[in-house]
């Protein structure tokens, strides 16, 4: 599985090219661990993002991880994701 950072997503999104699929790559691996520390507040934020983008799967995976997060985690993710998208 490829490695998404920070830097190719906030590429994409500038370049108006729809990342939803590597956005929602990139809120699974931080929910699972897969080359990264676990972070379901980062996993929360990026398929959250990717749902906006248009992304079913990550919206339907948002919710799921929606579902075990603490009010203060949703909260802190629902503010990550805000703020990046008023930055891309």
């Amino acid at each position: 599985m490829a490695r998404f950072d920070m830097q190719t997503v906030s590429d994409a999104a500038m370049g108006g090219d729809n990342r939803a699929d590597a956005l929602c790559e990139m809120g699974l691996a931080y929910a699972t661990g897969r080359g990264r520390p676990v972070d379901l507040v980062a996993a929360h934020k990026w398929l959250n993002i990717a749902a906006i983008k248009g992304s079913d799967r990550a919206a339907g995976l948002r919710a799921d991880l929606a579902a075990t997060m603490s009010k203060t985690e949703l909260a802190a993710a629902l503010r990550a994701a805000r703020e990046w998208m008023t930055m891309h």
